[in-house]
């Protein structure tokens, strides 16, 4: 068959030229594809003749094979789905020639067939490891530019050539609304742990950020700017996210700046603010029972009546714990004014802790 084995290639690649090498979307041209499928069938009859695995040249061809179907967005198992394919039409084509042969014994084909499938596994692993070190190397890549370009919109304009130059290699929309995220946890975009040492900016487009950081685990901590249009967004979105990170209570978890702002800010200007808190510092150290029942009032939205049964108190003795933090704080709670400055107290930290 090795004789006939060109013309056998020819019918694989006419019947399965989409499995085999991508089909249209193939890095091949159809002269190199023709050639490809054509070398590994004479490999493939050749090595069954001679009862031998693949040897090292032939592996690495393989190997280079399925890195340059990773380089154009192939999956692997769609590859390897058409090397099985040709793989079985291809026995198939032996064990018709081997019948239809007067005086030749079939007995030898179990033989055949056992390196058939070695042959097979050989080259099927061959190509997952191609595709294995392209897909790593472009996935490093990646995140050395988006490092990059994270880097240069912290320090420098939205407008070089360079930032453009990178939003193009990751085809980002220059023009489009990015969110930025920053933090540690699992890694976006690979899901790799970031160490605990060292929060990591990531700029988000076109994607759910829920979706992107993937289920909340306990200790991840994951700041998440406003989604901002443009370059100069992408970089106030940067400052967003670190602004809530910084906010994130001791426990962790997650702070989108769009939804507290206000939280994120009084924390960056704390210490400018917190001198003029001592007073009621002092009184929810001293009385946290009060501002528990300040705390309590506005989760309830106000309601009197909802706050006392959170905290499993009558009314009157919520609304009388309210009264006692006006006297001693001179905050009216019931004011949007005196409520936004004592919850201040209770959500930031004082810088001296």
């Amino acid at each position: 068959m090795l004789a006939d084995s060109d013309r056998l290639a020819d019918e694989l690649l006419a019947r399965h030229r989409q499995a085999i090498i991508g089909g249209e979307d193939s890095p091949l041209p159809p002269e190199e594809a023709r050639e490809y499928v054509r070398w590994i069938v004479r490999a493939f009859l050749g090595g069954i003749r001679e009862r031998r695995q693949p040897a090292g040249e032939e592996i690495t061809r393989c190997e280079g094979f399925g890195a340059r179907h990773a380089r154009h967005g192939l999956t692997a198992s769609a590859v390897a789905h058409g090397h099985l394919l040709g793989h079985r039409e291809l026995w198939q084509r032996v064990i018709e020639e081997v019948l239809n042969r007067s005086g030749v014994d079939p007995a030898p084909m179990a033989t055949m067939f056992v390196y058939s499938l070695q042959w097979l596994d050989a080259v099927i692993s061959a190509i997952n490891r191609g595709f294995q070190v392209q897909a790593f190397e472009t996935h490093s890549a990646r995140e050395r530019a988006h490092r990059q370009l994270v880097t240069l919109l912290e320090t420098g304009p939205a407008d070089g050539d360079t930032v453009r130059s990178l939003v193009a290699g990751l085809d980002l929309d220059p023009e489009g609304m990015f969110v930025a995220v920053h933090g540690r946890g699992a890694c976006p975009g690979n899901h790799n742990p970031v160490p605990a040492d060292y929060p990591e900016t990531r700029l988000v487009q076109g994607e759910d950020v829920a979706k992107v950081l993937g289920r909340p685990v306990p200790g991840e901590r994951w700041g998440i700017g406003a989604a901002r249009r443009g370059l100069p967004g992408a970089q106030r979105s940067i400052v967003d996210a670190k602004l809530a990170y910084a906010a994130l209570p001791d426990r962790g978890g997650r702070m989108d700046f769009a939804d507290s702002w206000y939280l994120c800010l009084a924390r960056a200007h704390r210490e400018a603010i917190d001198p003029l808190m001592e007073t009621t510092r002092e009184v929810a150290r001293s009385r946290p029972h009060l501002l528990d029942a300040v705390v309590a009032f506005a989760d309830a939205r106000f309601s009197v009546t909802s706050a006392a049964r959170a905290l499993l108190v009558h009314p009157n003795t919520l609304s009388y714990r309210l009264d006692q933090w006006q006297r001693l704080t001179t905050l009216d709670p019931r004011t949007v004014t005196g409520l936004a400055q004592s919850l201040y107290v209770a959500r930031v930290p004082s810088p001296k802790a």
